[in-house]
């Protein structure tokens, strides 16, 4: 586990009163795949608000999301319910891709961002920008 990257993202864009639970899931074996998997359902509770650049189900189409990508196109940690006992590196484009496939939460993190992608339901899928500043 990264845990110094998990640790920045959860420190950076994450509720300060939701913080200390998420970081003892995320680094207790145990707890980790619910830690992750709160992000399913749950993102927006999670998600410090004022840290929140683009959010909706269709910003992976919008021209300034994809701008974004392009200008960061770095290796990012990638945490999913379904590879949670592993880290999983990939540059951005990757991540993205398989955040678009999946059909679980995704969370790519890179070195002064974030995307997160909720869990798909008949509603939409939470997707969400996040960044160190505005």
């Amino acid at each position: 586990m990264d845990k110094k990257t998990e640790k920045y993202f959860v420190n950076t864009y994450i509720r300060k009163d939701r913080r200390e639970r998420l970081l003892y899931e995320l680094s207790t074996p145990k707890k980790r795949y619910e830690g992750i998997s709160r992000f399913c359902h749950c993102s927006k509770e999670l998600i410090d608000p004022s840290k929140i650049a683009m959010e909706g189900d269709g910003i992976d189409r919008d021209r300034g999301f994809t701008d974004f990508l392009a200008r960061h196109n770095e290796i990012c940690l990638v945490l999913s319910p379904e590879n949670c006992d592993e880290d999983l590196f990939l540059p951005l484009k990757e991540a993205m891709d398989i955040a678009s496939l999946g059909l679980d939460a995704i969370v790519i993190i890179g070195s002064c961002f974030a995307v997160v992608f909720g869990e798909p339901s008949k509603n939409g899928r939470d997707k969400f920008l996040l960044t160190e500043k505005k």
